[in-house]
């Protein structure tokens, strides 16, 4: 691997990034771009073990690191347990287990969300580069798992038609979503994809009747690894990319106020310095990169022996690592507790920033005020309130996924030329 330079660029917020020159190619001129807020909803309450779990199941990850393991002073939040049956046919292993780790926050599940407009119907929906399906909650489902939300009904689109074909996703916890396939007009930011291909389930697991403040997903990976039969279909992204000035979507995440992704343009006015390039391998349907080097608060780099790359992942709240990481990050000062399944620690404590590396040449340094993810519990010792880290295991997956923790250190552009991923200091 190739040294890292020692260029530094000086973010907003007070992070740094290692980065070298690069300059981004602008493609002929189409016709247009666009762009469409991220909003941090007004109730949101961050619940970083229900994060977790919602990211294990994405992934199909089984929680393997420290089974078992629990804190005689410490005491998680009592978050009251809200659950609703879809299907007499549940699988047992979806049923809610006990302790903090599977307490359902509806507001914890969903930190930030973005207005999607189906047949002129305005649904609120999760725009994620961590998955290749476009799917919305609608009328088709039983009444107790759309009871209080504001769904697709296709019965009041002129434009929807139905398509010949299922919807079924399931994940290594045995949670679900399947039903039917339809197509429709779906606008966003005021750009206009027609006949968009999108998942209308009719049965959905409890897992995601929690999750109130998003009703459905715009998937935005690699059209590689969607997942409808009878064959994969084009992405949003991929449909509306030909009609772009470029072939690419920006993401700049606040974790405070507004974010906003744009589409079809990159914006120079909302980054400092350069715009560094890295090569993305998408054989596996994800904006993966080569992440194979760390370091803690400034220290010497350490190479990752177990998992070299990682993805850029909109649709996680954490950031996943490499366990060699997570114990070099979190060794001496934080405490795994097996009641919300991650490290833990007092939440007046300053967190070390962490460094990792995006390629092969550069690295991007994420604050510890962005690694303080929320307060999960109390000391019952002494009184005082404990946080939940915003950076945990993966334990021993494949893949590091790098989440909104590290994606709100960045401006950071997802571009199908080559592929690949752009970083920068955002303004």
């Amino acid at each position: 691997m190739h040294l890292f330079i020692s260029l530094v660029l000086f973010l907003s917020l007070g992070y740094d990034a290692l980065a070298a020159p690069a300059g981004v190619v602008r493609s002929q001129h189409k016709s247009k771009s666009f762009r469409v807020e991220r909003v941090r909803r007004s109730d949101y309450v961050p619940n970083g073990p229900v994060a977790l779990r919602k990211a294990y199941r994405k992934f199909g990850i089984a929680p393997t690191d420290f089974s078992g393991i629990d804190l005689d002073d410490f005491e998680p939040f009592d978050v009251k347990h809200t659950s609703m049956a879809v299907s007499s046919n549940k699988a047992a292993d979806e049923t809610e287990q006990t302790g903090s780790v599977s307490a359902t926050s509806v507001q914890g599940d969903v930190e930030f969300v973005s207005p999607v407009q189906i047949g002129g119907q305005t649904i609120i929906m999760d725009f994620d580069t961590g998955s290749s399906d476009m799917w919305v909650m609608n009328t088709e489902l039983p009444k107790s798992a759309i009871s209080g939300r504001t769904v697709y009904n296709p019965s009041n689109s002129s434009t929807f038609q139905e398509v010949n074909g299922t919807f079924k996703i399931s994940y290594g916890d045995s949670s679900y979503a399947n039903g039917g396939l339809g197509k429709d007009t779906v606008s966003i930011g005021g750009a206009v994809v027609k006949n968009q291909i999108f998942g209308l389930p009719t049965e959905v697991s409890d897992s995601f009747i929690s999750d109130e403040n998003s009703n459905g997903l715009v998937g935005l990976g690699f059209s590689s690894i969607n997942t409808f039969d009878p064959g994969p279909q084009k992405t949003f992204f991929d449909n509306i990319a030909p009609d772009l000035d470029e072939p690419v979507f920006t993401s700049r995440l606040k974790s405070e106020g507004v974010g906003e992704y744009e589409f079809g343009t990159i914006d120079h006015k909302k980054y400092s310095g350069q715009l560094v390039n890295v090569t993305v391998d998408n054989s596996n349907g994800f904006w993966e990169f080569e992440a194979a080097q760390f370091s803690v608060n400034g220290s010497s780099l350490q190479t990752i022996t177990d998992t070299p790359t990682a993805i850029a992942d909109t649709g996680t709240s954490l950031m996943l690592v490499s366990p060699q990481i997570v114990k070099a990050y979190y060794g001496g000062w934080a405490q795994y507790s097996g009641s919300v399944g991650g490290y833990i620690f007092p939440c007046d404590f300053e967190l070390p920033s962490l460094s990792v590396a995006i390629g092969n040449k550069f690295q991007a340094t994420i604050p510890g005020s962005l690694i303080n993810f929320a307060e999960i519990g109390k000391n019952k010792t002494t009184g005082g309130t404990v946080c939940y880290g915003g950076v945990q295991s993966n334990s021993g997956s494949s893949l590091q996924i790098f989440g909104d923790v590290f994606l709100k250190a960045l401006f950071v552009v997802f571009d199908q030329r080559g592929p690949s991923l752009g970083f920068a200091s955002p303004k």
